[in-house]
């Protein structure tokens, strides 16, 4: 397959457009869930270099002190769901190649245009704008269980569990409701932990 249609369908999976579910099966994941993301850890590891550069460029953006879960209230479901739905329409699609000429460069996507990792890192600029506490707002990393594409999501971890803020729509659900399998998490520190994958399954 050429680079272009490989580019075209990870920007689908960024948003669910694949023809995939938004959810996973009835089934569930072979592990008991448990509403908050907390699964077994292989190793920790700096934050690499895309998403450091991005830090680096981005005063304070990347910084993640202050309570690292929140109370949550319908009324904050409602003003994280707004976030996620005006994210999702307003932001156009678009490959880094094909807007930066590299392959990864994690950036705000002041243009219009950017994937999945600029809009995750846009959610929670606007989060944070309202309020939301940063240590409680984090990036993550999973792959999907049927297309098998990585996706940058952003991570809400709260009281009643880790919630999810994916695409196309406003919809906010918990991890294990999803259809990925989970391969990274950003820490506080700045650092990421790995999960161990061999749990994981396929659509």
């Amino acid at each position: 397959m050429s680079a272009a249609p490989l580019r075209t369908a990870a920007l689908m999976a960024c948003l669910g457009l694949a023809a995939l579910a938004a959810r996973a099966d009835p089934g569930g994941p072979l592990w008991a869930p448990t509403p908050r993301l907390n699964l077994p850890v292989e190793e920790v590891r700096p934050a690499f270099a895309p998403y450091a550069e991005f830090c680096a460029r981005e005063a304070g953006a990347c910084d993640l002190s202050g309570p690292q879960s929140l109370h949550l209230t319908p009324e904050r479901m409602a003003l994280i769901a707004g976030v996620n739905g005006r994210v999702n329409r307003g932001i156009v699609l678009m490959a880094d190649v094909q807007q930066y000429g590299v392959e990864e460069y994690w950036a705000y996507p002041r243009s219009g245009y950017g994937d999945c990792e600029d809009l995750a890192l846009e959610k929670r600029a606007r989060l944070v704008a309202l309020g939301f506490p940063r240590g409680a707002l984090r990036l993550g990393l999973a792959q999907h269980r049927r297309s098998l594409f990585t996706h940058a999501l952003l991570l809400v971890e709260t009281d009643a569990g880790t919630y999810v803020l994916n695409g196309p729509g406003s919809e906010v659900v918990l991890w294990f409701e999803t259809p990925y399998n989970f391969e990274a998490r950003e820490r506080p520190d700045g650092r990421w932990e790995r999960f161990d994958q061999r749990h994981w399954r396929y659509d």
